[in-house]
């Protein structure tokens, strides 16, 4: 969500433009896929993985096999935010970082980003995290599956998490809002959140059927999705967790201190 984009559904709203138009608008706000191309095939030591979606779509993601790592290291299943695609975290360097982790992994795009096709909605994220999590127990038996999302990936993988408590035996919540309205109510007037939003995005009511152990990350100048929300979801986890306020670090700015990345190193090696 971008807040200047948001500023402007006012005047919108004035003037008295359709609700489907404005039902546009706040789409693009929550969903701003980078038209960076995502290459195929991706760059060496990863491979493309393609994901059959429920939805009918199909979504493609960059994998990490790694065979030489000992059989019971995780593999962890990450999500990315609202702004990224798969090309732009490899720009930022983020499969360099994962690498040094020592784990399996697969980074995927959501239905609408990169190459993978259909639009971006609740729905389509929601099935992309269980075909994620499929996909991680045929390939990867016996790894215990670590979900880590960050800001709208954060939305995606908890989620997910409640509806795989057999599955998944790890949760990474960095950047999580407790609901959609809850953080668009924290930038916009009420009434424009409620002729606006049609997702819900609930992290806080699944966050309370999640028993296994959790990571949650924020940083505490966050001003996108306010700490106070992330620390309400991980007091909500009903499982072992560990919250996780960041001094002097916002929202996209986060990946960038190394205390991040020591925090979920020691938590895979935990699991």
């Amino acid at each position: 969500m971008r807040p200047k984009i948001w500023k402007g559904f006012a005047l919108v709203l004035g003037i008295g433009v359709p609700l489907f138009m404005l039902d546009a608008f706040a789409r693009s706000a929550l969903y701003p896929a980078p038209s960076v191309p995502v290459p195929s095939p991706p760059p060496p030591s990863l491979e493309e993985v393609r994901l059959d979606l429920s939805t009918g779509e199909t979504v493609v993601g960059w994998a990490r096999a790694a065979p030489s790592l000992p059989p019971d290291a995780p593999v962890v299943l990450f999500f990315h935010g609202n702004g990224e695609n798969l090309q732009t975290m490899n720009w930022a360097g983020m499969f360099e970082d994962l690498e040094q982790l020592g784990v399996a992994y697969l980074a995927v795009d959501y239905p609408g980003y990169g190459r993978s096709s259909g639009k971006p909605s609740e729905e389509g994220l929601m099935a992309t995290g269980d075909a994620a999590v499929a996909w991680a127990r045929r390939q990867h038996s016996g790894r215990p599956v670590v979900l880590c999302g960050w800001s709208l990936g954060a939305a995606t993988v908890i989620p997910t998490a409640a509806r795989h408590p057999e599955d998944v035996r790890g949760l990474i919540a960095l950047s999580p809002w407790t609901s959609l309205k809850d953080v668009a109510s924290h930038h916009f007037p009420a009434f424009l959140v409620k002729a606006l939003l049609r997702e819900r995005y609930d992290s806080l009511e699944a966050a309370r059927r999640i028993r296994v152990p959790a990571l949650v990350i924020h940083g505490d100048l966050d001003d996108l999705i306010p700490a106070a929300q992330g620390k309400l979801v991980a007091e909500a986890l009903a499982g072992p967790k560990k919250w996780v306020s960041l001094p002097g670090a916002g929202h996209n700015d986060l990946f960038a201190r190394p205390e991040v990345w020591r925090e979920i190193e020691a938590f895979l090696r935990s699991i």
